[in-house]
């Protein structure tokens, strides 16, 4: 099973958010959604199935400089809005997660909502909270390995009850790159090594996305021959793990023949096709891997901007949703 097909990316930096990018032309996208972010300080912490969760900042007091957090999911399409509890520790710093839960009729409602604080200490412990939208309350709260090293935030891969996350390259801590996997389940973390086969240097980038729908994918990008790896993870029936390369795409075999600084990539369900998403420090370009269209799909702006996909649904917000007005 696909996933669902994005329309466009909200670009956002470390502070707020910045621009959108659109993918679809045919999706009907909120464009003062944006503004109203901006407007209302508001701080994209991560988006799902057309669910974009937000951070607020206000001001406790106009006399003082305390400030206060609340947490919001929306839709956008909808115009409607949730407050959530506010987890502990949330910041703009962190990062989440969602997990659709089905209710036997194939129909998915409710979610779990993995909150994952940042951290500046070195520790291998970090602060791990879920959120159950059928329970309306935070059910766990926990400390777990994630391996020490700085973790990707922004995107998160939810293969069913099990969530990834990557880690960030930190060569100057002699960190290589791992995998982080977090099960609903059993509420426990399994570190997962990259294919021991490739050669990960300091310039290569190391992130994952999703396959198909279903499956884990690592794309391996290398800066010196300018080439897009794609490897799955497939489990054996001893529950052992290995990587079968199911891609190899050169920037040369797309037309760019002159020198790019690749900062980020992802993978994206588009309609009928998956594409392989990238950002220099100037431009975003797609691929499509099913017919090999390429083009620019616009601007990036920041040259540390993140990108965050979104989906165009009329998934509701919840039970007690309201009306917001996006101008």
């Amino acid at each position: 099973m696909a996933g669902t097909p994005i329309s466009g990316f909200f670009v956002k930096s470390y502070t707020a958010f910045e621009s959108f990018l659109l993918v679809d032309p045919c999706a009907d996208v909120p464009r003062t959604f944006g503004k109203f972010l901006s407007k209302n300080n508001g701080f994209i912490l991560g988006s799902t199935d057309g669910l974009v969760f937000v951070m607020h900042d206000k001001c406790s007091h106009r006399l003082s400089n305390a400030t206060t957090h609340s947490l919001y999911v929306y839709n956008p399409a909808r115009r409607t809005r949730c407050h959530l509890p506010t987890p502990s520790d949330l910041c703009s710093q962190g990062g989440i997660a969602v997990s659709f839960m089905n209710d036997g009729d194939g129909v998915t409602k409710d979610y779990k909502l993995v909150y994952l604080s940042s951290t500046w200490v070195r520790n291998s412990l970090r602060r791990c909270q879920v959120y159950d939208s059928m329970a309306k309350m935070w059910t766990m709260d926990k400390r777990l390995n994630f391996g020490g090293g700085a973790i990707d935030l922004d995107h998160p891969v939810v293969c069913n009850e099990t969530i990834f996350w990557v880690s960030v390259q930190e060569w100057r801590m002699m960190i290589k790159p791992y995998i982080v996997a977090f099960d609903l389940r059993t509420e426990c973390t399994q570190i997962i090594r990259p294919p021991e086969r490739i050669n990960i240097v300091s310039s290569d980038i190391i992130v994952i996305g999703k396959w198909e729908g279903k499956s884990l994918c690592l794309i391996h990008y290398r800066a010196s021959s300018r080439v897009f790896a794609l490897d799955l993870m497939e489990k054996s029936s001893n529950g052992g793990i290995h990587w079968v390369t199911t891609h190899e795409i050169s920037l040369d075999r797309m037309g760019l023949k002159e020198p790019l600084n690749v900062m980020s990539t992802q993978l994206n369900e588009v309609a009928t096709t998956t594409l392989l998403v990238f950002a220099t420090h100037e431009d975003v370009y797609t691929y499509s891997i099913k017919d090999g269209k390429f083009k620019k799909l616009g601007p990036l702006g920041l040259c540390l901007a993140s990108l965050i996909p979104y989906s165009n649904t009329l998934r509701p917000c919840g039970q007690r949703e309201e009306l917001f007005e996006a101008t």
